[in-house]
Order: structure tokens, then sequence, then C-alpha cells
């Protein structure tokens, strides 16, 4: 099973225009589900987080399918996923957590 981190934060020797580039990256992704997917709550570029909920889905459950099913790892605040991108983090693996959130979602 591939895994894929998203609980490291950025650290400061990280390239901050590639951590830009992988937020938005992710941003775009989760927008892309449309009506019934992922909303984006927050995207913060300079941190490399992206925060979201999963209307009409339990975020804890939602989560633990990511990591038990997928072997993606993401944080959890209250009602929201946490997303943190770290320079371990490559564009394949976001298309990846898109992809593994598509079968779950749908």
């Amino acid at each position: 099973m591939r895994t894929v981190d998203l609980t490291q934060a950025a650290c400061a020797a990280q390239d901050p225009a590639r951590t830009a580039r992988l937020t938005r990256h992710l941003k775009a992704r989760l927008e892309d589900f449309g009506p019934g997917g992922p909303e984006v709550v927050d995207a913060d570029q300079g941190a490399g987080t992206v925060t979201a909920r999963f209307p009409g889905h339990d975020t804890a459950q939602v989560l633990r399918e990511l990591e038990e099913r997928w072997g993606v790892r993401a944080a959890r605040e209250g009602e929201l996923a946490l997303f943190r991108l770290s320079q371990a983090v490559s564009f394949e693996d976001l298309d990846y957590v898109w992809g593994c959130l598509f079968d779950i979602l749908d």
C-alpha cells in the first residue's frame, strides 16, 4: 500500500514557491469534485496547509478510511480535515489523495 503523510508541516528550509504550488494543486484538486465534493475552507500557501470539510460525510470517518484503506494520513481539527504539505509530498501524491477521496465520497 502506498503511504502519504499529510500531517507534517512544511519546514523553514522548504522552498516557499514549491510549498505554494503544492497548496494550490491540492486546493484545485479538491475543488475539482464540484457539487457534493469537499469544500475547501482555507488554503494557506505560506504554511502549506489546506483545510476542508466533507458536506454530508463525517470527517473522522473519511480520514479513518483514507488512512486504513489507502495509507493517507491527515489531521483533523474538529469537523475539518487539515492537510499539511511538507517537502516529502509530491504532486503525484496529491493526485493519489484526490483519487482516494473520490472513491470514499462517491
